[in-house]
């Protein structure tokens, strides 16, 4: 139950101060528990993003996964994840929280490796790969290759949107967000 705490009370913290800002004291204040519970179970404040990351983002995206994988019908797979990253897209904290990461990541090689690893880890939750998933199993490596490099791309302007939809408030409403997803994910997930 502490870690749980601990994770909500850090997601708040780091939405609203930033990961270089963000101070575990605060955590453990709005956690209701002390600094030494926190590194009970976390070395550092970079561990406890990881495991936020690790426990939030990794669950809904085995989650998602595992609906796109009961969805017999290849052709319909892709329009699961559209939809789902439509959803996403529409929680602030959690575009704010990624790009403020990744500023930190591209920084300090070590944690860049840290956080390669855990996106590597979500695309391999899948007992395949998840363009396979998506796609089948019939693309060529060039394909695949592709359409990694795609989403990968889908996911900066993913990124750029919730970043721009904070920082000039107002400008998209969630409907918007959400429709404007759905666009840059048709015109760059394609076969």
């Amino acid at each position: 139950m502490t870690q749980a705490k601990i994770l909500d009370a850090a997601q708040t913290v780091f939405a609203e101060l930033g990961f270089e800002n963000a101070q575990l004291d605060e955590v453990a204040i709005r956690a209701g528990c002390s600094r030494g519970a926190i590194y009970a179970h976390y070395p550092s404040k970079e561990d406890v993003f990881l495991a936020l990351m690790e426990k939030r983002v990794h669950a809904k995206f085995v989650a998602v996964c595992r609906t796109i994988e009961e969805e017999p019908s290849i052709g319909k797979r892709p329009g699961i994840f559209k939809r789902w990253m439509a959803g996403q897209v529409t929680d602030p904290s959690w575009g704010t929280l990624n790009l403020e990461y990744k500023l930190y990541a591209v920084r300090r090689p070590e944690s860049r490796e840290r956080l390669l690893k855990l996106y590597t880890s979500l695309f391999e939750s899948s007992e395949r790969d998840f363009v396979e998933l998506l796609f089948g199993d019939k693309l060529s490596k060039a394909s695949r290759v592709g359409l990694r490099r795609r989403l990968a791309a889908m996911g900066g302007a993913f990124g750029g949107m919730m970043l721009e939809s904070s920082f000039e408030v107002g400008l998209f409403s969630n409907t918007q967000l959400q429709q404007l997803t759905e666009e840059l994910f048709d015109a760059l997930v394609h076969i």
